[in-house]
């Protein structure tokens, strides 16, 4: 124990007659303590004052101390896909892991017992000429203190009191309950419990350690095991003072360093170790045997770390009975969320990820490479009712790689730099997911709702708005397509068909299919929600596990990250349990894998087709009004993969082609690190039980529009044909393949025209990129 353990007088410059008396005092308040404590017949106006000092304290029994003991925070980790470390979850209080005896090196365990207590096998919790000597070594103003707390004291202070203050009823305190502590526990139980402990100050990773594996990690970078007798010696003599001793600043290494020979001189007096072993070990280079400055889990894979917590959490959560839905009703889920945030932090658990390492890096890999984007801009934009300039605004981006058989979040790009953006884009970030909505919230419910097939006859005309009279649904070219099947109205995603077939399947219908995968519907969601026209729009991980659910036969599974969690006793707490649903028929799902093969093949997202040949490959792509947000949805039989790309405060893309650019990026390098993922013979297989013939949508109105044709034709007979049909003029023909990374060049496949001026619609793009 150091000087100052003991209480001392407020006023260090008083004259030395009232420091002696304070002293003589004080030393006869131990014996006191000591006397009370050992003798139950001990009474009398000494007596009353002590147990006045302790009459707060209940009798403890074993379950309490049972519970301070064993109920400290521990370090908890996280684990990639294949078991391997990610690295330590972090906690503002500090690392540790639990140690047995067997599991320290006994070099330390003699450290500490002949530098702290070498009667620790011997006294009942107190050793009353210790005690009293140190009432001397105070009194006196002796240079250098011996101390006189036991380790058992020491334990009572730390774990059962928590108590550091210097005053006569904490002492008292810890006296009475060290007596009790002995007569509970055998020496090794109490051995153990100091050694888990102990607070050595911070590691080499700035990290705050408790008990003797966390010091010898983050100090010397070895298990505690392992630690030599130098290094030993070190540990034991930082105890009392640990930010002093620190060996990672240049005066607490230099201190340490001499506290360090005191220990050694102190385990040769006491027959640990022999004169040779001394010798040696003072000339031991302790600064060459520092463990070096590590990277932590945080730094190396922050957007990993943060999610861990928080969906590590909710799995908590779910496996204590509360539903975060309902918790989110109450206005209870953030300060729920925090609590069980805490509890990962310090509950010494194990989780185990879905996240795939090498798949993982790979996609950050592609998504962080600057080529694919433009250059940092500066524009104006209004924030809070303020206008604002933001300088060197980068382009964003956030993606996820989904296993559409489980839902396992296999690998996802949160940002850029997160050291510039800590906002995880593909976890957390909702935006406007434009014509991406229309194969969710449209086509597929229509297609399984039996309102049309593929080759349904759809009307491209002037539509008027419902529930806003003299609005109407325009093109910003004036022209229309008239007539075209569902197919090539999704492959070109033209946008009046979608409202149609989206009227014809009936809102809270449409809106249904949505809810059933947990997408966030708003209740001010209306029909322009189909092309994209959202309240508040969803997240990249949301809307590529809709699109996993057409990959997978109508089947939907919850994408999830927590595999499983366990505890620091090994017990099992969580673990992931599929609850797939059917949201859509497999005829249906198959219908509408066959029209978004098509959007890829010769489509809006023909430049994502070309890249992939061989493979069977189907998506979507999306765009917001004025190009804020870029989207593309693809999948494979095996995986589906979400890209979205934009600034953070809207702002128009300069290349309209980008979420396919970098989509495109991304997925040939997750095939290269992986050809397995989603080999290139696989394909969608066939259900059955396809609809024998066409379902008439508006087929009667053909005719109409086939009288108009054959006029145009005879006008136009003798004019050459558009060489684009499929670009910003309309047309069904085969667009260019765009070309990147040129920020110049346009998007052909952006809905054939559908450009129209629709400011009344809450952020939809009225056509598809």
């Amino acid at each position: 124990m150091t000087k100052g353990d003991f209480p001392s007088p407020p006023d260090q410059n008083r004259a030395g007659n009232k420091r002696v008396l304070k002293g003589v005092f004080y030393g006869l308040f131990v014996c006191l303590v000591i006397i009370l404590s050992l003798s139950l017949g001990a009474a009398g106006v000494a007596a009353g004052y002590v147990a006045a000092l302790v009459k707060d304290e209940p009798v403890r029994d074993k379950d309490y101390f049972n519970q301070k003991l064993s109920g400290w925070h521990q370090t908890s980790y996280a684990y990639f896909r294949d078991k391997s470390l990610i690295g330590s979850v972090r906690t503002l209080i500090g690392d540790r892991k639990l140690v047995e005896n067997d599991e320290v090196s006994q070099y330390l365990i003699d450290a500490l017992i002949s530098t702290e207590d070498r009667e620790f096998y011997e006294h009942s919790g107190i050793v009353p000429r210790s005690l009293l000597r140190a009432v001397y070594e105070e009194l006196t103003n002796q240079k250098v203190v011996t101390g006189g707390s036991t380790i058992t004291q020491q334990l009572v202070k730390r774990a059962i009191l928590e108590n550091y203050s210097k005053t006569y009823d904490r002492k008292a305190k810890e006296i009475l309950l060290a007596l009790r502590l002995e007569r509970m526990y055998n020496k090794e139980e109490i051995l153990n419990a100091y050694l888990n402990s102990l607070y050595f100050g911070t590691g080499s990773g700035g990290q705050h350690m408790y008990g003797v594996q966390a010091a010898a990690q983050g100090i010397f970078g070895v298990d505690v095991k392992d630690l030599n007798i130098p290094q030993a010696a070190y540990l034991a003599g930082m105890i009392q003072r640990p930010n002093d001793y620190n060996p990672f600043k240049k005066e607490g290494l230099e201190r340490g360093k001499k506290r360090m020979e005191m220990v050694l001189q102190n385990m040769l007096d006491n027959g640990k170790i022999t004169q040779q072993q001394y010798e040696e070990a003072r000339s031991f280079d302790i600064k060459g045997s520092l463990s070096k400055k590590k990277q932590n889990a945080y730094s190396r894979y922050p957007y990993i770390m943060m999610a861990v917590e928080e969906r590590a959490a909710e799995a908590l959560m779910r496996a204590d009975g509360l539903d975060p839905k309902e918790l989110s009703k109450k206005g209870q889920y953030q300060a729920t969320l925090q609590k069980y945030i805490q509890k990962v932090q310090q509950g010494g658990y194990h989780i185990y990820t879905t996240i795939d390492k090498k798949l993982y890096d790979a996609m950050n890999k592609a998504a962080q490479n600057s080529d694919l984007y433009a250059s940092p801009i500066t524009y104006r934009t209004k924030l809070g009712g303020k206008w604002v300039t933001l300088k060197n605004a980068t382009e964003e981006v956030g993606a996820t790689l989904i296993d559409v058989e489980t839902g396992a979040l296999l690998g996802f790009v949160g940002g850029r730099d997160f050291e510039k953006e800590q906002k995880n884009h593909a976890l957390n970030s909702a935006r406007q997911p434009g014509s991406a909505m229309k194969p969710l919230l449209g086509y597929g419910p229509a297609l399984d709702r039996g309102v049309i097939t593929p080759g349904s006859i759809i009307v491209d005309e002037p539509l008027q708005a419902q529930g806003t009279p003299g609005k109407v649904y325009r093109n910003s070219t004036g022209q229309y397509k008239g007539p075209v099947t569902a197919k090539t109205a999704l492959q070109w995603s033209y946008n009046i068909p979608a409202i149609k077939v989206f009227r014809a399947v009936g809102l809270q219908n449409g809106f249904d299919y949505l809810r059933k995968m947990n997408f966030p519907v708003h209740p001010h969601d209306g029909e322009a929600s189909v092309i994209g026209g959202l309240t508040y729009g969803f997240t990249v991980e949301r809307m590529t596990a809709g699109y996993a659910m057409i990959a997978n036969g109508g089947s939907f599974n919850e994408p999830y990250m927590i595999e499983k969690i366990v505890d620091s006793s090994g017990k099992t707490v969580y673990e992931h349990k599929p609850d797939p649903m059917q949201v859509m028929s497999p005829q249906a799902a198959y219908m509408l894998t066959d029209m978004l093969k098509a959007v890829v093949r010769g489509g809006t997202a023909q430049y994502i087709g070309s890249g992939f040949g061989g493979y069977d490959l189907a998506g979507k792509t999306g765009t917001t009004q004025n190009e804020y947000d870029l989207w593309f949805v693809g999948y494979t039989p095996k995986v589906a993969m979400g890209v979205w790309v934009g600034y953070d405060y809207n702002h128009r893309i300069s290349n309209s082609n980008r979420a396919k650019i970098v989509w495109r990026a991304i997925f040939q390098e997750v095939l290269k690190e992986d050809p397995n993922l989603s080999p290139r013979h696989l394909r969608f297989k066939n259900p059955g039980g396809l609809p024998s013939q066409q379902k008439c949508f508006e087929c009667g109105r053909q005719k109409e529009f086939e009288k108009e044709d054959k006029k145009e034709e005879k006008e136009k007979r003798h004019q050459p044909r558009p060489n684009n049909p499929g670009g910003n003029n309309g047309g069904n023909g085969q667009i260019p393949i765009p070309q990147p990374p040129n920020d110049q060049e346009n998007d052909n496949g952006n809905g054939g025209g559908n450009r129209g001026g629709w400011g009344w619609i809450p952020r939809p793009r009225p056509g598809d990129g």
